[in-house]
């Protein structure tokens, strides 16, 4: 339908470009948010470690629910901050910073 619109001003080559660097835009500003998300994430953590080298795993997700995120989306950053590098799980239950 964008596309019917769009060909009175546009021809197929000009359309194609502004579809890509839609793409390329909102690609960006998923990649930002989970930045901000990583970030967020990780100040909680470091909130509620207070020091210590490790904390449980359970803590760090009740904290970060009490602070607005879903436990889907702080299970799937920490398997992103695993993979990063960032955290690691030194025994089953419970996190630590790298």
């Amino acid at each position: 339908m964008l596309r019917g619109l769009a060909m009175g001003v546009l021809d197929d080559t000009e359309f194609d470009e502004v579809m890509k660097l839609q793409r390329q835009l909102a690609t960006s500003m998923m990649d930002d948010f989970e930045m901000d998300s990583k970030i967020k994430l990780l100040t909680i953590f470091d909130e509620v470690s207070a020091k210590k080298r490790k904390i449980q795993t359970e803590k760090l997700i009740v904290e970060a629910e009490s602070q607005g995120m879903t436990e889907m989306e702080i299970t799937a950053l920490i398997e992103k901050l695993k993979r990063d590098g960032l955290i690691f799980e030194p025994q089953p239950g419970y996190l630590q910073r790298s």
